[in-house]
């Protein structure tokens, strides 16, 4: 007997087929209003540290990060001033920040007490994870 592979369907896959018997499913799984929703949250009074986990009590239990637009620091031992963003296998510095595979974590060059974070947030399900349709 031959045996044949079968693939998961995923999220991702469910969406890029398009099926109208899965996308209602697949769009409210993957929450697409909150992720076409660009956030802008201003934090302060943060405890000093350079790694900040948007997604944490501290943080206001808030998403992760899809895509970063804009993010400044305004206090704490790090410069103050705009940041550009990179993946986290960059070097943070007084112009880059970096921001985790996860989205989660925005790491500075040094403590951070405030900043200001514009971004689109992440798919509220693992896009490669399992589908289930809902019945």
């Amino acid at each position: 007997m031959t045996a044949t592979a079968t693939s998961l369907e995923t999220l991702k896959s469910a969406l890029d087929e398009a099926n109208p018997n899965k996308v209602a499913s697949a769009l409210q799984q993957a929450k697409l209003g909150t992720m076409l929703t660009p956030l802008k949250k201003t934090y302060s009074a943060l405890a000093a540290t350079a790694a900040h986990n948007l997604t944490d009590v501290a943080h206001g239990s808030g998403l992760a990060a899809l895509l970063v637009g804009t993010l400044r620091v305004t206090a704490g031992a790090a410069a103050a001033g705009a940041r550009l963003v990179t993946d986290a296998g960059g070097t943070p510095s007084a112009t880059v920040a970096t921001l985790s595979d996860d989205g989660k974590t925005v790491t500075f060059e040094g403590t951070v007490t405030a900043f200001v974070i514009e971004y689109v947030p992440r798919a509220s399900a693992d896009m490669t994870g399992p589908f289930a349709k809902a019945s």
